[in-house]
Order: C-alpha cells, then sequence, then structure tokens
C-alpha cells in the first residue's frame, strides 16, 4: 500500500513540473510574437483610414442625392471597419455646398458627432423629420414621372418621418396619430398647439385643452364691456334746441385709376380656342419671320404661349423637350416644343414654343413673345386712322353746302342799275 502511495505522489509532482514547463513556454512564445509584431508594424505602416476614403469616394457634386451619398459613405466605413468617432473628420473633406456648409457651422463637439452632422445636413437640404411630414402630406401623382420613381420617393419621405430616431412600434403608431389630430385642429388652435412642437399625444391633448380655456377665458373678457359714461357738459340744456348738424361734405367723384387701360391703347385681340374652333376672320395677322423664314402669323392677345404647325417648325428628332397647354374649354395637352427665333418689326427675339399638328392657322404669336404689344399696335392702329379717315370724308361730303341765290337786288329789294351800252364807236 505505501509502494502505491509513493507512486502516485511521484506523478503528480512529475505532472506540475511539466505544467510549469509549458506555462514557461507559452510565455516565452507570447514574448516572441509580440516583438515580431512590433518590429513588422515599425517596417510596414498601417493604412490611412482617410487615404482610403479618397479611393474610395468622390467628392460629393450637385447632382447627387445627399441620402444616397450618404448612406454610401456609411457602407464603405463599416466596410472598412473604419472608427465611427473619426466618420466625420473623414467625411467633411468630400462635403460641397450647402452639406459644408453645415459642417462649419457645427461646433465642437457636435461638429465631430456623425449623427449629429448627418442631421443638420439633411435639415439643412429641407429633409428634416418634419419637413419630410409637410412633403409627405404634400406629395401628389405626375403622370410624367414613371411610378417606380415616385414610389421609392414617397416611402423615403415616409421613413425619414417616421422612422427618425428609430423609434418602436408604437412610438410609429403615435406619431400618425398625433399629425392627423394636428391637422384635424381648427386654424387658431392648431396654430396655437404647433408653436409648442409636441411630440407625444399626452403633450397634444394638453396643449389644445390649454389653448381652448385661454381661448374661452378671452371670449368671456370680450363679452363684457363696462357701461358707457356720457360727458353731461355735451348734453344741450332743457328748452334749448338741439344744434343742427353741419352738412355732410360731398363724395369726391371718381376718378379713374392709373392702372386702368388707356382709351386710346389698341383693342385686344382674341384669337378664340384653336384647338376646337377655327380662327375668327377679324384676328389681325402679321407677316414674321421665323429662323428666316417668312411666315403669316395670327395675333392672339388671348394666348400666353405661342403655336405654331409641324409645316413651319418640325421638332428635335429624340427632343424630349414638350410644354403644357390649356384651352378655354379646360381641355389640357402636352405637345412638343422647340427653341426658334422670331423676326418681326419691333425686333427678334428667342422663344420656345409649341407644334400642334391640328392648328388651324400656320402660327399663332402670343403674349410670350416680347415683341407682341408693338407689333399688335401696328397692326390695330393703321386700320383705325383709316376707318376714322373713311367716316371724317363721308361726313365731310354729307355737309351741306350754301345757296346762292340769283337775285337782281342787292338791298332791299332795289334793283342792281344796269350796266351801260358800251359805244359801238
Amino acid at each position: 500500500m505505501e509502494d502505491v502511495v509513493r507512486r502516485l505522489a511521484e506523478v503528480v509532482v512529475r505532472q506540475q513540473r511539466f505544467s510549469e514547463q509549458l506555462a514557461q513556454r507559452q510565455e516565452q512564445t507570447d514574448q516572441v510574437v509580440g516583438l515580431l509584431r512590433e518590429s513588422a508594424a515599425a517596417r510596414v505602416p498601417l493604412p490611412d483610414a482617410r487615404s482610403t476614403a479618397h479611393q474610395l469616394m468622390t467628392k460629393l457634386t450637385a447632382q447627387d442625392d445627399i441620402e444616397a451619398y450618404l448612406h454610401t459613405f456609411e457602407v464603405i466605413a463599416t466596410r472598412e471597419a473604419l472608427d465611427k468617432a473619426e466618420w466625420a473628420k473623414i467625411l467633411a473633406p468630400f462635403l460641397t455646398g450647402e452639406a459644408q456648409r453645415a459642417y462649419v457651422a457645427l461646433q465642437p463637439p457636435a461638429s465631430e458627432d456623425y449623427d449629429a452632422l448627418k442631421r443638420e445636413i439633411l435639415a439643412r437640404l429641407g429633409l428634416s423629420p418634419i419637413s419630410a411630414a409637410q412633403q409627405f402630406h404634400q406629395w401628389s401623382y405626375e403622370d410624367q414621372v414613371p411610378v417606380r420613381a415616385q414610389a421609392a420617393r414617397l416611402s423615403r419621405l415616409g421613413q425619414l418621418w417616421l422612422l427618425a430616431g428609430e423609434p418602436s412600434a408604437s412610438q410609429v403608431a403615435e406619431r400618425v396619430v398625433v399629425d392627423r389630430l394636428l391637422r384635424a385642429l381648427p386654424r387658431r388652435c392648431r396654430t396655437t398647439v404647433g408653436m409648442k412642437g409636441p411630440t407625444t399625444l399626452r403633450e397634444v391633448v394638453e396643449a389644445v385643452e390649454l389653448a381652448e380655456a385661454s381661448a374661452a377665458r378671452d371670449t368671456g373678457e370680450r363679452a363684457w364691456a363696462p357701461p358707457r359714461r356720457v360727458n353731461p357738459a355735451w348734453r344741450p340744456q332743457e328748452g334749448t334746441s338741439r344744434p343742427v348738424p353741419r352738412p355732410a361734405a360731398a363724395t369726391p367723384p371718381d376718378e379713374p385709376m392709373p392702372t386702368e387701360p388707356s382709351s386710346h391703347g389698341p383693342p385686344a385681340w382674341l384669337a378664340g380656342c384653336a384647338v376646337h374652333q377655327a380662327v375668327p376672320s377679324g384676328a389681325p395677322r402679321r407677316t414674321v419671320r421665323v429662323e428666316g423664314r417668312p411666315v403669316t402669323a395670327t395675333l392672339d392677345s388671348g394666348s400666353s404661349v405661342t403655336l405654331v404647325q409641324p409645316g413651319v417648325v418640325q421638332p428635335r428628332a429624340g427632343g424630349r423637350s414638350s410644354i403644357l397647354i390649356t384651352c378655354v374649354h379646360g381641355d389640357t395637352r402636352n405637345v412638343p416644343a422647340r427653341q426658334v427665333t422670331v423676326a418681326a418689326g419691333p425686333g427678334s427675339w428667342t422663344l420656345e414654343i409649341g407644334i400642334v399638328d391640328d392648328l388651324p392657322v400656320p402660327m399663332l404669336l402670343g403674349r410670350d413673345w416680347p415683341g407682341f404689344d408693338q407689333l399688335l399696335a401696328s397692326t390695330v392702329r393703321p386700320a383705325s386712322r383709316e376707318l376714322r379717315g373713311r367716316k371724317a370724308r363721308s361726313r365731310k361730303e354729307r355737309r351741306p353746302r350754301p345757296v346762292l341765290l340769283a337775285t337782281e337786288s342787292e338791298k332791299e329789294g332795289e334793283p342792281r342799275p344796269k350796266p351801260s351800252p358800251k359805244n359801238s364807236s
């Protein structure tokens, strides 16, 4: 038995020595690895995070979407394992325009906080949660824009409004309820409550109750009025007649305002709806030059745009320029447009005109041409002068002329003395 105990004791001692040797060797190995790492770091410096960002990103331009740009930066910084405390300093050299001014306006330590910098940039560009909520409710569908792009824009506005600050599901629902309640309040109450900026339903309810109490108190104060006092010195004495009031001053006659149109100006011509009906025959016409070619243009003072037939001006191949026209009947259509030069007596200007296939006249010249008023005046006034001249001549021809009566007496019926006969000699 003693031999077994002695052998066991020897085995335990050997195991302890072996463990000590392993611990010493592990410590030596760790020291060697640390020395190797230090020497390697001294020989090969680690890459700078700013130089890495410059290799992977470009400067912000006016055509870039700021939300997409910041999202791209966050993805790159996360993938490259950049320290988030340095994100604001790394992003600063890439900012331009309003985003750069937002970074300069922030004071340390806010300028070193990436989240604070991001909120300031989005707020400067109208993408704060409050602005996003307003744009979300003012959004309307556009026929010319693809539906996928519009849906993405509306989704971004909704997320920026409802998910700002990473709220919970109940907080998101509360934001919707608060916004709906604020929009349903009366105008005066909504203005008073909105100035307090409530963010929870409880704050909205308390603000509304306070506004209603203040309005009720103000109404009560206005309802009560002190009795009106009458100065006894102004009362007439008994037995005396009341003073006769002075006659009211005559109302000054109405005078024409300076903004009234002058009676000597050219009359307004309206060619009518060129889309649904023919142009009146009395509309004035003038020959103008479109890109150097003569064209008979109908002057239409009731049109704010200039229209031509495709035979006068052809739309550019593959051109995307167009204008929206609306007639007096309410019909609206989108027609192709093109920049051309129109020249006439008043001068030459370049403007954008619409090209309508079913236009009843070669060209309908509208008020958007800068020389329209002068051209209309020079077209209408000569005809008016000629008409006035004809009327004056007709009145002059109908004027009664004096009738000369042949008589033998000069006065009082006395006979005029006969001339003495000449001597034949």
